[in-house]
């Protein structure tokens, strides 16, 4: 891949992946913007899609990102067609603990870097602080009062973490990032 496409195909990953974040966002914080649930459905699908045609990128000869990368694009891939599934919308508003699952997401989505976690993405280092930092609520159970919910919450959120050892194709920064994926 040339130079010219390969920064294009950088400026696109980001794009969509910042567009996702945002919009994901809005969903956890129960905007849903007169959308009922078959279009947050096949907007979630869509965005699942878009995961999976990203796990591709491994392929590229050039290293532009590695087998790490996939795989959580792979993982997050199944679990926002899940979580699209339970997309129920009663009396204008989504379940809180569907928005609790959205903002799970937004977080996981925002961390991924087509390097590891390099140091020239603001954004995605941004993300992995707000992963670590919800990591430590889990810890310590500071999710607030158990209402059924926490079970199923930290279920998934230990399924967003979940990644297998590194390929050979992973970049110092990205074995860096793996090694701090693990806190649960």
């Amino acid at each position: 891949m040339d130079a010219t496409t390969l920064q294009a195909a950088r400026e696109f990953f980001a794009d969509s992946r910042d567009d996702f974040v945002v919009y994901i966002q809005e969903l956890s914080a129960g905007d849903i913007s007169d959308q009922g649930a078959a279009a947050i459905q096949t907007e979630l699908r869509r965005i699942a899609h878009t995961l999976s045609g990203w796990m591709e990128l491994r392929d590229d000869p050039n290293g532009m990102s590695c087998s790490y990368f996939s795989e959580r694009c792979c993982n997050l891939s199944d679990i926002v067609v899940e979580v699209a599934e339970m997309v129920t919308i009663k009396d204008g508003q989504l379940p809180p603990t569907v928005m609790k699952m959205f903002g799970m997401l937004a977080i996981h989505l925002g961390r991924l870097n087509l390097n590891g976690h390099r140091e020239e993405d603001k954004y995605a280092r941004g993300f992995d602080r707000m992963a670590k930092d919800e990591d430590r609520r889990w810890q310590i159970g500071s999710q607030g009062p158990d209402d059924g919910r926490a079970e199923l919450l930290l279920g998934l959120w230990t399924r967003m973490n979940r990644i297998s050892e590194p390929g050979p194709n992973c970049t110092f920064e990205c074995l860096r990032a793996h090694a701090g994926s693990h806190i649960l």
